[in-house]
């Protein structure tokens, strides 16, 4: 029983039988390999910027700042556009709108200055406007008034009635904040008013003070 039992536990192992192969095993490889490939495509898609749209598809308009170098010209009770406060070169006035010349005489053009206080509407003593070759019309207005920093220009308000073909410009002057020590000594101040491109017809035109009104002829 000894050697039965020794020659029983030096059997080769060569001669037991081998497992057979799983055949489903390589096409379970296969399909995780494909599985991983997708999943990291869909990961690298993610971070993947936008593409640009297509010619012609309509995107969402984002806001832009916008540049106010005075109030703006459109409606009643808004401001004309100051911008520089200066006429364009070459403007040439119709006849008959200045009754009095010696308002023509060598002029202070004012651009508004921010945050004055005491705004007080002046009396404007001569109004004239003339179209431009672009179409756009413009307003020249003058007053006396002191010197800056007690006397400056706050804003120039335009009530504008399409329908009527009307337009009534207010200048309204202020002065500097805290206490501000000025000479007594009036200047004769002026700012021009880009009134737009005016619908055509004949305009009527007018300013606060005793300047009169005019008309203005739109081809």
């Amino acid at each position: 029983m000894i050697g039965v039992s020794a020659a029983m536990l030096h059997t080769p192992r060569s001669t037991r039988r081998a497992r057979p192969a799983n055949p489903l095993r390589p096409a379970l490889a296969g399909a995780l390999a494909a599985l991983t490939l997708a999943l990291a495509a869909c990961a690298g898609g993610a971070a993947a910027p936008t593409t640009p749209p297509a010619p012609g598809a309509t995107e969402t308009p984002q806001p832009t700042p916008t540049a106010v170098p005075g109030p703006d010209g459109n409606g009643s009770g808004s401001g004309g556009n100051v911008g520089t406060g200066i006429l364009p070169p070459g403007i040439t006035f119709p006849v008959g709108q200045i009754p009095d010349e010696s308002l023509l005489g060598e002029a202070k053009y004012l651009t508004p200055t921010k945050d004055l206080i005491d705004q007080r509407n002046v009396t404007v003593q001569l109004l004239r406007a003339a179209i431009v070759d672009d179409g756009r019309a413009f307003a020249d207005l003058r007053w006396y008034s002191g010197v800056a920093p007690c006397n400056a220009l706050d804003s120039v308000k335009m009530a504008k009635d399409d329908a009527a073909k009307t337009i009534h410009l207010t200048v309204v002057e202020g002065s500097g904040p805290g206490d501000q020590m000025c000479i007594e000594i009036a200047e004769l101040h002026a700012v021009a008013v880009d009134l737009g491109v005016l619908a055509a017809g004949t305009w009527t035109i007018s300013a606060e003070g005793d300047a009169p009104a005019i008309k203005l002829d739109v081809p």
